[in-house]
């Protein structure tokens, strides 16, 4: 078996465990990562790049915009609150209801809830 064959069984076989554990592959320029969906606190897009922010700073970046990034994670831990964030629900330290209505991630990072996004976050933000 060649390296391009074993690398797509790999692929095959790690698209078909996603639906049953929480670990996923991340094609970067570097290689294919294996990471747990709760390592990523938050994705920020970036044209047709998306930057995952990973726990211990970590930071990963993809080429795929943040709707196909948000098509792989969207479930009830992950939410869209801005046209350029996604976020873990997992990672939210508080919500700063102000002018400028923003999330506070665990790392510290403030990242801004759009105004039409902002009810639907609030709704699963208070069921943590």
């Amino acid at each position: 078996m060649n390296w391009h064959s074993f690398i797509r069984e790999l692929l095959c076989r790690e698209s078909k465990n996603q639906m049953k554990t929480n670990r996923i592959a991340i094609t970067t320029t570097t290689g294919l990562n294996f990471i747990l969906r709760s390592e990523i606190m938050y994705c920020l897009s970036e044209g047709s790049y998306t930057h995952l922010y990973l726990e211990g700073g970590r930071k990963l970046t993809v080429s795929k915009n943040l709707k196909e990034v948000t098509a792989i994670l969207e479930d009830d831990e992950f939410v869209r609150i801005h046209n350029s964030h996604l976020i873990n629900l997992n990672h939210t330290s508080s919500f700063i209801n102000n002018r400028h209505n923003c999330v506070e991630m665990s790392n510290g990072e403030e990242l801004a809830v759009a105004r039409n996004r902002k009810k639907a976050f609030l709704e699963l933000f208070t069921k943590l």
